[in-house]
């Protein structure tokens, strides 16, 4: 009994000790959510700076020092790790180009602790925004 017993030990012992298969590969343990000042480009134009909230009950809003470009209001979000779905609902007018509207897929990538990069390419335009988390 003692032997079966030791045996039983030594198992449970080498089980607990054996190394966990996700260790290679992390969880991606950023979060999306949260208020951020940065810039926007679209590639062949100007720079500006842009305020973006993407708040916990995946509603975003936001703002940029240039009228219309990009075109930041509100609306809500899906966030899957690597793609922001965005859903504008505002209402604009059709007074300029519709494309300058943050709305549609966009692919996101982290860059430390408070910055990501968002970003989408349509042809030749690639519509960046670079952005830093606002820690209170």
């Amino acid at each position: 009994m003692k032997q079966v017993l030791f045996l039983l030990g030594i198992v449970l012992f080498i089980s607990a000790c054996e190394k966990n298969k996700n260790d290679n590969n992390p969880p991606n343990d950023h979060s999306i959510y949260g208020r951020y000042m940065g810039t926007f480009y679209r590639t062949g134009m100007d720079t500006t700076q842009v305020q973006l909230g993407l708040l916990s009950d995946n509603k975003f809003e936001g703002t940029s020092t240039r009228a219309l470009y990009p075109a930041i209001c509100s609306g809500n979000f899906t966030f899957d790790g690597n793609t922001l779905a965005v859903n504008d609902t505002c209402t604009w007018a059709a007074n300029f180009d519709w494309t300058l509207i943050f709305d549609g897929n966009y692919n996101v990538s982290f860059i430390g602790d408070n910055t990501v990069k968002i970003w989408r390419t349509s042809g030749s335009a690639r519509d960046e925004y670079l952005l830093t988390k606002m820690i209170r």
